[in-house]
């Protein structure tokens, strides 16, 4: 039997991951033009200013408005998003039992949804995560290897130590690249089943 993998570290996502729906059920359905090619483009790169907090969430929705023509004002798309998000409930019953481990959290936010989130879901305490990173505080984001080399030190842990868990592709590859491990998260049944080649401590 193989020696599993020593892990001190765990890093979930926010959306996606620990919630579900909300921004790309948006999208997909109030910004239809957010999803044509050019529009992807478009988008990713608001995206990625936002989640770096060289804009803020307001700013975010009013370019929303003015490039793609969404009828729905910044705090209209800002409740239309959070209010929808659902708790992964399989998740949030799992998460307190990996307390072997650090359990943090690091999401990159559109402005202070995410807080918004994890509040409105009461998801905000040592319960689920000892400390939360948001990338718009931070003005760093993922993929990029500096931000997951500061969530590192700041959990006082070594990339072979830890494990992120993000819905995107992109994400964990980003992780792996500085020597994290890495879970594209599906479901919890396939997150629980993925962790068995783990030992926490």
């Amino acid at each position: 039997m193989a020696k599993k993998i020593t892990i001190k570290a765990i890093i979930f996502d926010l959306g996606g991951v620990v919630v579900h729906g909300g921004y790309m059920d948006f999208i997909k359905h109030y910004c239809k033009e957010c999803l044509t090619t050019l529009g992807k483009k478009r988008l990713a790169r608001l995206e990625r200013q936002v989640n770096l907090g060289e804009i803020t969430e307001n700013e975010f929705y009013r370019q929303i408005q003015k490039i793609f023509g969404v009828k729905a004002n910044p705090g209209k798309m800002h409740e239309l998003i959070v209010s929808k998000m659902k708790t992964d409930r399989g998740l949030a019953h799992l998460i307190p039992h990996l307390k072997k481990a650090k359990v943090a959290m690091f999401t990159n936010s559109i402005g202070h949804m995410a807080q918004d989130v994890l509040d409105r879901r009461r998801l905000n305490h040592h319960k689920f995560f000892e400390k939360v990173f948001d990338s718009s505080d931070l003005h760093i984001a993922k993929p990029d290897a500096t931000a997951y080399r500061f969530v590192l030190h700041k959990l006082g842990v070594k990339p072979h130590q830890a494990i992120m868990v993000d819905d995107r592709p992109l994400n964990i590859r980003g992780a792996k690249r500085v020597g994290m491990h890495g879970i594209v998260y599906k479901n919890s049944r396939q997150f629980k089943t993925a962790l068995k080649k783990y030992e926490l401590v």
